[in-house]
C-alpha cells in the first residue's frame, strides 16, 4: 500500500494548509503543510513517514517548536523538511542517503504541535513554497521547470510568483532585497547592478540571458 507521503496508507489529508494561520493565540505564516494519513473509512490515523524523494540528509534531531525532525538536501536548490515525529522513532542522521519512499520516522506531536501530525515543507531557492503545488511532480523534474532560463520577460510594474522569484534569486546573488513579488525601483535596480556584473545589457529587465545568469546558483556570490 503507501503513498508519497506515509508507508503503509494511500490516503492523506491536509489538516492546515501553506499561509497565514493562527496557533496557540498567535498568528504566524505556515511555511509548509500539515498532513495525516487517512484509512479507507476516512479516519486519520499515524504512520511511517516516507522520503518525498532522493536526497542526503543534512540536519536531524529535536528541537522545541519542530520537535524531533530532519531536513533532506535534494540538490543546490531544493530540500525537504518534515517535522514532529513521535520520540525515539527517527531513522536516519545528518549524512545519511535515502532515496525515494524510505522510512524517516513515525508521525507523531512533539515540539509546537496541538496532534500528531506530518509538518512537510519544501524549500526552493532558499525560501519556503507551498508543498501542495508539487505533490504530483518529483522534485527533480521540479528542479528542471524551475531552472529554465525561458521565462516571461519581466520589467517594473510585474508582479506575482514570478517576480517573487526573480527578487529571491537575485538576493542569492548578494542584493539586499525584499521578496514581496512586485517589481518596484528597489527590484530595477538590483537587477540593474546584477546585469552590469554580468556584463550583459543593464536595461533593468529580466529577459532571457539575464535569467540564464540568474540561474547560475550553485552558492551564493
Amino acid at each position: 500500500m503507501g503513498s508519497r507521503f506515509f508507508k503503509n496508507y494511500a490516503g492523506y489529508k491536509i489538516t492546515y494548509p501553506f499561509g497565514k494561520r493562527e496557533i496557540l493565540g498567535q498568528t504566524e505564516h505556515h511555511t509548509g503543510v500539515d498532513l495525516v494519513a487517512v484509512a479507507e473509512n476516512g479516519g486519520a490515523l499515524s504512520d511511517w513517514v516516507c522520503a518525498f524523494d532522493a536526497g542526503e540528509v543534512i540536519e536531524a534531531g529535536f528541537n522545541s517548536r519542530s520537535g524531533y525532525y530532519c531536513k533532506i538536501k535534494h540538490d543546490e536548490t531544493l530540500s525537504t523538511l518534515y517535522c514532529h515525529f513521535k520520540k525515539d522513532t527517527l531513522k536516519v542522521k545528518k549524512g545519511d542517503r535515502v532515496e525515494r519512499g524510505d522510512v524517516l520516522g513515525f508521525m507523531g506531536s512533539t515540539g509546537r504541535s496541538t496532534g500528531a501530525h506530518l509538518h512537510l515543507g519544501i524549500s526552493l531557492f532558499g525560501e519556503w513554497v507551498d508543498p501542495e503545488k508539487y505533490f504530483d511532480k518529483d522534485l527533480s523534474e521540479v528542479n528542471k521547470l524551475t531552472l529554465t532560463h525561458e521565462r516571461r520577460v519581466l520589467r517594473r510594474g510585474a508582479v506575482g510568483d514570478e517576480v517573487r522569484l526573480l527578487q529571491t534569486l537575485l538576493a542569492f546573488h548578494g542584493a539586499e532585497i525584499s521578496t514581496d513579488s512586485s517589481f518596484g525601483p528597489a527590484t530595477e535596480k538590483a537587477l540593474v547592478t546584477f546585469q552590469k556584473s554580468r556584463e550583459i545589457e543593464a536595461d533593468g529587465i529580466a529577459g532571457p540571458a539575464t535569467w540564464q545568469e540568474l540561474m547560475k546558483i550553485t552558492k551564493r556570490s
